[in-house]
């Protein structure tokens, strides 16, 4: 009985001494292990030290190096307007919008091996006029004396892709304008309405609610944030 009650502290003994003596620590070669098993590829990547280009109190931008695809619509001509109405694709968020986005990414990517396409971010209010110029209906466009949600930097234009970068069936195309595109619209295959009840419970599971007309928008309505007409950068 004595001997197991200072069986411990004879281990704690043999442990200082082999610290004493300059021995490696015995999970040291497992911590270091652990610690190569859970770097992620941002990590892997050699930092830049550079000074951002925005107010970080007021905006956060999305890459690629979180893991989400982007493909800015409007920065090209592939879009319902065939013009190109950004300078440059940049992904701008409010912060706490974009700390959304970057968790669902994150949680949607190591639990499903899926990841998130963004089509649409921020999108500064003279971006939202030229939009209405070309598409003055309110089913599609929200009038710029309104302003939309994607103004506020508090919306975005998503889908989902697998893991072989894949879209998933959402039944149409990114700013399809029809019924075809509603997220009322049950008359659509099995396969595609599965993959937009997913897309929606992902969204609304982090806060963030669709509308009727199409399926791919959601906007975070908890918050408030002004109209902004501030443009970014390019190279």
């Amino acid at each position: 009985m004595v001997h197991r009650l200072f069986q411990p502290f004879f281990l704690l003994q043999l442990l200082c001494i082999s610290f004493l003596f300059g021995c490696k620590p015995p999970n040291q070669e497992i911590i270091t292990e652990s610690k190569k098993v859970g770097t992620t590829i941002e990590q892997e990547l050699p930092l830049e030290v550079t000074e951002l280009d925005y107010d970080t109190t007021q905006w956060k931008e999305i890459t690629e190096r979180s893991g989400v695809v982007l493909d800015i619509r409007y920065a090209t001509d592939n879009n319902f307007t065939k013009n190109q109405i950004y300078p440059c694709p940049r992904c701008f968020l409010r912060p706490m919008m974009a700390d959304k986005i970057l968790t669902l990414q994150q949680d949607i990517n190591r639990k499903y091996g899926m990841r998130l396409k963004l089509f649409d971010c921020y999108r500064p209010r003279p971006a939202q006029q030229k939009l209405w110029n070309i598409v003055p209906d309110a089913r599609y466009v929200t009038p710029p004396t309104n302003g939309s949600m994607h103004n506020r930097g508090l919306a975005v234009d998503i889908t989902l892709v697998d893991k072989d970068g894949k879209e998933l069936d959402m039944g149409t195309e990114f700013d399809f304008f029809g019924p075809e595109a509603y997220t009322t619209n049950t008359n659509l295959p099995v396969d595609v309405l599965k993959n937009r009840k997913v897309l929606t419970k992902l969204m609304e599971i982090h806060g963030m609610k669709g509308i009727r007309t199409e399926w791919w928008h959601f906007s975070l309505r908890t918050e408030n944030a002004q109209l902004d007409d501030w443009e970014w950068e390019c190279e």
